[in-house]
């Protein structure tokens, strides 16, 4: 049997905000590794499109340098994985340079794997006339003009890219975009573990203390693995790792209650135990299993820009409008296009808020009539940003002074709280690309993720 080793992921998502009394808990019950989950999807397309930065650089560099310095410290290896949310390059590059200018700062040496994600068209063209490409769900198949007009492409990388640098002595690893479960199952992996129990372990891990009661992301879960068992406890008193609060965390994020997506085949979790173990305060997890597939799999994930958005927020508690609101946003559209004659070159978008902007015509209580203010956000969505602005204008001008009927004044009909009242959002863009596709050849597994090396802080070794 391989060794023990001890797993710890600090926080759900670098630069949430470590809990910084929590991972020095953590940390005294001596990890093999710490693992952290950088990215998602979950914020939108735009960060990859735009390769644009989620959090802000104090943060990132606040909690990386908390990670940084206990990893070092143990001398342990750190795994980055998803760096800066998208993980494409422009991502990758300024954790790097944060994580460059910590080690100046704190006198570290390490040796450094960069792994990088970003993916080229003319593999995914071929795949496509292959047949090797299917959507994810919910998405339209892809087509060579999608692929065309996509902008930045990254995979999610597999455990293959995590396990190689490790092997060549990496003490920090940044990776681009990965499957969260390889964040951490990879070092399980490289040390001799089965593929079901590591990655299994990775998938709760991932957002750290949300596996515990009560939830957070902002606190750590230690992980230790041991004879085909995974034992999950979190540091912090304050919280403890239930079967229900695993369990729970287990079905979130998947498409089947039991079994779910990996590079090389499926994690199977229909045969899991769970046994409450400290005085209910850790949870024992048994009976994981791993079904290897012939065709390993990525999930390419790409965005295109749609076009410029602009918008407004308003505001308005007349009855005599909120009574006729919807003829006011179709009149109020109806005399911009009119104004615009031939050039219908945009799209207008409106969310009521108060009424159903959250869930739409699927909203159970669209027909209330008890409502005694509505916000109203309206966006202008066309092909440039100048144009953009213009129709939002247009929009504005009639949204204030719009004749509906019962109208107690000429104008100020809406209430805007911030001016300038047109607000320039810039480009809106779009998972143009969300598609599994299985791998040309066993060894793309490692070779769509090249891996650089860099000794920082002094010569390594």
């Amino acid at each position: 049997m391989p060794e023990e080793i001890r797993v710890l992921s600090p926080i759900a998502i670098l630069g949430y905000g470590i809990n910084e009394e929590s991972l020095r808990r953590g940390m005294a019950m001596n990890p093999s590794m710490i693992g952290v989950d950088s990215g998602s999807t979950d914020s939108g397309a735009s960060y990859l499109g735009a390769g644009a930065m989620y959090q802000s650089r104090k943060s990132m560099k606040r909690d990386l340098g908390l990670c940084l310095a206990a990893a070092r410290s143990a001398k342990i290896p750190l795994i980055v994985g998803s760096a800066g949310l998208a993980g494409s390059r422009p991502h990758v590059a300024w954790l790097i340079d944060i994580l460059e200018e910590l080690a100046r700062e704190q006198e570290q040496r390490f040796k450094l794997a960069i792994i990088r994600s970003d993916q080229q068209k003319p593999y995914l063209e071929r795949a496509l006339a292959d047949g090797r490409v299917k959507p994810f769900i919910g998405v339209a198949p892809l087509t060579q003009e999608a692929i065309t007009a996509c902008g930045p492409i990254v995979a999610q990388m597999g455990t293959s890219p995590y396990v190689a640098a490790l092997e060549a002595g990496a003490d920090v690893i940044i990776a681009g975009r990965s499957c969260d479960s390889a964040i951490f199952g990879s070092f399980a992996i490289w040390k001799g573990y089965d593929r079901g129990v590591a990655l299994h372990m990775g998938k709760i891990l991932e957002c750290a203390a949300m596996s515990a009661m009560p939830p957070t992301g902002r606190d750590p879960v230690l992980a230790t693995l041991r004879e085909g068992s995974i034992l999950l406890e979190a540091p912090n008193p304050d919280r403890a790792v239930t079967p229900r609060s695993v369990s729970s965390h287990m079905v979130y994020e998947v498409e089947h209650p039991f079994l779910q997506e990996e590079p090389e085949g499926q994690l199977d979790f229909s045969a899991v135990e769970f046994e409450p173990v400290k005085d209910g305060r850790a949870t024992l997890i048994r009976g994981t299993r791993f079904h290897r597939r012939n065709v390993a799999t990525h999930r390419f994930e790409g965005a295109a820009r749609r076009g410029f958005v602009s918008f407004m927020i308003g505001a308005t508690r007349d009855p005599g409008l909120i009574a006729q609101i919807d003829a006011f946003c179709v009149g109020t559209e109806q005399q911009v296009r009119e104004l615009e004659g031939a050039e219908q070159d945009f799209h207008i978008d409106w969310k009521l808020y108060g009424r159903d902007a959250v869930l739409g015509p699927s909203e159970p209580l669209r027909g209330r009539t008890d409502l005694h203010e509505l916000g109203i956000l309206a966006q202008v969505l066309a092909p440039t940003q100048e144009r953009a602005h213009d129709v939002a204008a247009l929009l504005e001008a009639r949204m204030i002074g719009f004749a509906y009927p019962g109208a107690l004044t000429r104008t100020a009909h809406i209430a805007f709280p911030f001016a300038p009242l047109v607000t320039d959002g810039g480009g809106c863009y779009h998972f143009s690309i969300m598609h599994i596709v299985e791998v040309e050849k066993h060894d793309d597994l490692l070779d769509l993720f090249p891996i650089e090396y860099r000794s920082i802080g002094a010569v390594h070794g």
